[in-house]
């Protein structure tokens, strides 16, 4: 055991270098942090407000109304805000949430490959690998894509569990169900791409363990059971995500914007290290780095002649053609070449940029790196020329490009969006570049309005109306906002007034009335909370029952 904490604390140390950026003081120059920082102050208010789980924003667009955690994955700002109640500013809570997925990161990968293959150095060796990757250090110093950095940083951990639950036979069982369970719902809250990138290799993961197993039954069973209440857990976000999808202009910009990011095979080799924007197929507009880690590809290059000297191995050869068939998988995905499989399945445009399936890649390349340190010969050696070779090749890339010295200030003063294009947007929305002049206004008619209660979604106002005529409330209509005047539902229109741009609009007569504004769940989002709420209360139920019977 003490050698297990000195391994820990020397992954650690290994760390040092991967995050030193991130302790320099203030934000820093990237493609999205900006987004992720406003996102974390929302996150911020609406728990403040209680809405819980948080989903409607009231003053981003401008104060016309934003779906941020709608659709946008919450556990990299739930995390986050657990730092700032610590006193972190909400920069700093960005950024340590990309510390912690840096030291999840290389522990996780640490323990499945040490549960895997039960040799240390082998699990080392990995898990180096899979943190210093370029894509890993784009995701933190170039993208600044939090929720990609903390899915990264999860996912080894559902790895573990499952061979956890596929080698030790019945001998707490149970709890290892619910740690399972817990990592799968975690990472599909941390981040929904990564999630979709990884579905089909856990999948296929999980089917060569129960392969390899003498209890193909049991190990089926228990991962059913995890898979079930991971996505039930989780079920609160994903669900109502997917369905309501279609109500968002995302289609409209991110259908077919994969076509123009697919990379080359040379730039998956070399590529300048840069922190421009990803113009794959015109590098003279930006200068992104797509390279996938000579050291990645070194170790898969190796392992090749490996799988044919060690063929009758059954360890060696299951083991190495996963890891290869997962890497070649991933680059086919990258270049244009697969662009048929993208468009045979829709659903890939998510994604947007193919360079996402980097990350794969560079999974199967640590188990590569994994798999070559406990068969070939020499181990120490080979363990020491590897690592040498990985923490040389990517020496420059854990650097920020710019601080950005500014504090919390400015960014509290950001109310427009928090996607590049207003993709999150309902569709008969359109991004708002000054403020409304109130809650609500007449469009028609005129009299006093006073709004007494302003939360983002909750509005109540006592108007007093001179004139009958018109009233318009100026949030973007989403499916779930109710208006009641004088404790009635109404109708409202929001898509015939051209100039209202799918604001609320209704009838108003003249005298004293209370209007009262509320952002309801949908059928769908009921169903989905309904089934996060028994999935937890199952776990929580199991986990009692486990911990009383101990």
């Amino acid at each position: 055991m003490k050698k297990e904490w000195l391994i820990i604390f020397l992954l650690l140390l290994f760390t040092i270098p991967a995050a030193k950026a991130l302790f320099i003081p203030g934000s820093y120059t990237s493609h999205d942090l900006t987004h992720h920082i406003m996102r974390q102050i929302s996150m911020d208010k609406l728990l403040t407000e209680g809405q819980i789980p948080p989903k409607w924003s009231g003053e981003l667009n401008n104060g016309y109304g934003y779906p941020v955690f709608l659709f946008n994955y919450p556990l990299p700002y739930l995390i986050g805000e657990v730092f700032h109640k610590a006193g972190f500013s909400f920069i700093s809570s960005v950024k340590a949430v990309f510390v912690f997925s840096i030291l999840i990161s290389i522990i996780g990968m640490y323990l499945f490959l040490k549960e895997l293959f039960q040799v240390r150095l082998a699990a080392i060796l990995g898990a180096v690998f899979y943190l210093y990757a370029p894509i890993r250090f784009s995701n933190i110093y170039v993208s600044a894509s939090v929720g990609a950095a903390l899915a990264a940083g999860i996912l080894p951990f559902v790895f573990y569990f499952m061979t956890v639950l596929s080698r030790q036979g019945l001998r707490n069982n149970l709890f290892k169900i619910l740690s399972g369970s817990l990592s799968l719902g975690l990472l599909i809250l941390s981040h929904n791409f990564t999630t979709l990138l990884f579905s089909p290799v856990i999948l296929a993961f999980g089917g060569l363990l129960i392969w390899q197993s003498k209890e193909k039954f049991r190990v089926f069973r228990d991962f059913g059971a995890m898979f079930l209440l991971g996505l039930g857990m989780s079920a609160w976000f994903w669900l109502p995500a997917m369905v309501e999808k279609q109500y968002l202009h995302y289609d409209q910009y991110y259908k077919f914007f994969y076509k123009n990011q697919f990379i080359s095979i040379p730039q998956l080799f070399h590529s300048p290290w840069g922190y421009g924007l990803s113009h794959p197929q015109n590098p003279n507009q930006g200068d992104m780095s797509y390279q996938l880690g000579l050291s990645q590809i070194l170790v898969i290059i190796i392992l090749i002649p490996v799988l044919w000297v060690f063929r009758k191995n059954r360890e060696v050869r299951e083991y190495g053609v996963f890891s290869l068939i997962t890497f070649f998988i991933a680059v086919f995905m990258m270049i244009k070449t697969s662009q048929f499989v993208w468009e045979a399945l829709p659903v890939l445009s998510i994604i947007q940029f193919p360079f996402r399936f980097s990350i794969v890649a560079v999974f199967g390349a640590s188990l590569a790196a994994a798999v070559l340190i406990k068969y070939l010969p020499l181990k120490k050696l080979l363990f020491g020329g590897l690592l040498l070779i990985v923490l040389y090749a990517n020496r420059n890339h854990y650097n920020i490009n710019e601080v950005f010295k500014t504090g919390d200030e400015y960014y509290l003063t950001l109310t427009g969006i928090t996607s590049p294009y207003g993709e999150d947007l309902p569709k008969w929305a359109k991004v708002m570049d000054k403020k409304p002049p109130g809650k609500l206004e007449f469009t028609s008619g005129f009299g006093e309005i006073r709004v007494t209660e302003n939360k983002s979604t909750k509005v109540f106002a006592e108007v007093e109306v001179t004139n009958s005529g018109k009233l318009r409330f100026n949030q973007f209509f989403f499916p779930g906002w109710q208006i009641k005047i004088d404790g009635k539902n109404i109708q409202f229109d929001y898509l015939s007034d051209n100039k209202s741009y799918g604001l609320p609009i209704f009838d108003i007569e003249k005298g004293k009335h209370q209007i009262l504004a509320e952002f309801k769940n949908t059928p769908i989002r009921n169903m989905a909370e309904i089934i996060s709420v028994i999935s937890v209360i199952l776990w929580g139920g199991i986990l009692c029952k486990l911990l009383i019977r101990k």
